[in-house]
C-alpha cells in the first residue's frame, strides 16, 4: 500500500514538474526586447543650430481664444467672451467640443465652413489664417468701428491637442499647454514608446488645407530636427509602430493570464496527488 501510495505520488510529482517547466519554457523563450536609444545615441555631439518655429494655421474645428485690449477697458468688455478654464495635459478622449462648449469655455469655434462670429463684429472667415494674420485683420475691423483707442489682441488655440497611438505606455488625446510643442513631448505627455515600439517608424498623419499627409519619422536618427514633422500642429495624429517580432501589450496579458491558469492547476495537481 505504501509502495502504491509513493508511485501515485511520484506520478503527480512528475506531472506537477511537467507542468511548472512548461511555464518556465513559456516565460523564457520570450525574446528579449530591444532597448534603441532616440538619436542613436549622439546627440551630445550635435553643433547648437537655429530652428525656426513653425507658424499655425487655423483650421475648420479649432477653438479660438480671442482677446481685446484698449485704453478704454469698460468699451473692450463687449468685444471679450469670459476665460475658459485652464489647460491641462491629461487624455480628453472622451470630451468632445460643441458649438455650445466652446461658447461655454470661453473660445470662439471655427465652423465647417472656416468662420467665426464675434460680438459686434460678425462673421469672419479665419480658416486658412495664421495668428498674425486673424489679429492683422480684427484690428482693421476694431479701428473702423471707432470704439477703442490703441486696441490690440491676443489669441490662442484653446484646444491645441495631438493624438498618439499604437505602442506607447498612456495612448489617447492629449491637450497641450503649448503651441511650441515637438513629436517628443507629445510621446513623453503619452508615457514613451514602450520596448515592444520601433523608434524608427514613427507616423504622423497631418490635416492640412484639406489634405492629409503621411510622414515616416526615424526618432533614432540625429537629422529628426530638421524634419518639418519634428513641431507637431494641432490635430495632428503620432502613431507608433509595434516590433513585429517583439510581443505586443496584449499577447504580454494573455501570456500572464495563461501563466495564472497554469499555476493554478499545478497547484490543484499537487493537491490531489498528496491526498491520493
Amino acid at each position: 500500500m505504501i509502495q502504491g501510495m509513493s508511485a501515485g505520488m511520484g506520478i503527480g510529482a512528475l506531472r506537477a514538474l511537467a507542468v511548472l517547466l512548461a511555464v518556465l519554457f513559456m516565460q523564457t523563450s520570450c525574446r528579449t526586447a530591444r532597448l534603441v536609444p532616440y538619436f542613436g545615441g549622439g546627440i551630445d555631439s550635435l553643433p547648437p543650430t537655429d530652428f525656426v518655429l513653425p507658424e499655425q494655421v487655423i483650421q475648420r474645428g479649432d477653438v479660438l481664444s480671442i482677446t481685446f485690449y484698449s485704453d478704454n477697458p469698460q468699451a473692450t468688455q463687449i468685444f471679450n467672451q469670459a476665460s475658459g478654464a485652464a489647460l491641462n495635459t491629461t487624455p480628453i478622449s472622451s470630451r468632445l467640443m460643441t458649438t455650445e462648449a466652446a461658447g461655454a469655455s470661453g473660445g470662439y469655434l471655427v465652423d465647417v465652413e472656416g468662420n467665426i462670429r464675434l460680438h459686434s463684429i460678425g462673421k469672419m472667415k479665419v480658416a486658412g489664417m495664421t495668428k498674425k494674420q486673424l489679429e492683422a485683420s480684427l484690428l482693421d475691423r476694431i479701428r473702423e468701428m471707432g470704439v477703442l483707442t490703441n486696441p490690440y489682441c491676443v489669441i490662442r488655440f484653446s484646444n491645441f491637442r495631438v493624438t498618439v497611438l499604437g505602442e506607447v505606455k498612456a495612448p489617447g488625446v492629449y491637450q497641450l499647454p503649448s503651441e511650441k510643442a515637438s513629436i517628443l513631448e507629445a510621446l513623453g505627455l503619452a508615457g514613451d514608446i514602450t520596448v515592444y515600439g520601433r523608434k524608427d517608424n514613427v507616423m504622423v498623419v497631418r490635416e492640412m488645407d484639406g489634405k492629409r499627409t503621411y510622414a515616416k519619422m526615424d526618432l533614432t536618427r540625429n537629422d529628426i530636427f530638421s524634419s518639418p514633422y519634428y513641431f507637431i500642429r494641432q490635430n495632428d495624429v503620432i502613431v507608433v509602430t509595434p516590433d513585429e517580432g517583439q510581443p505586443t501589450a496584449r499577447d504580454l496579458e494573455v501570456q500572464r493570464k495563461v501563466t495564472i491558469l497554469v499555476s493554478v492547476v499545478s497547484m490543484l495537481v499537487l493537491i490531489t496527488t498528496a491526498l491520493r
